[in-house]
């Protein structure tokens, strides 16, 4: 079963989206892209004409968050 489980999820992160964050660091505007691939994210976020773009840092979500607590609460 574990063999299976790990085949779907290589499966699933080559062939999904992820969700990028775009936040502009003066204005604290944040544009949120779904994407493939960062190239993909890059594209779409160049497409919006925001400039200059030394004021923008790119986040990535991941399908893995980090837990509450040391139980998981």
């Amino acid at each position: 079963m574990k063999k299976k489980y790990k085949k779907d999820a290589d499966k699933k992160i080559m062939t999904g989206t992820n969700v990028y964050v775009f936040h502009n660091i003066v204005t604290d505007i944040q544009l949120f892209v779904n994407a493939t691939n960062s190239d993909q994210a890059m594209q779409s976020f160049d497409q919006c004409g925001f400039e200059p773009r030394s004021h923008w840092k790119i986040f990535l979500e991941l399908d893995q968050q980090p837990m509450d607590g040391p139980n998981g609460s």
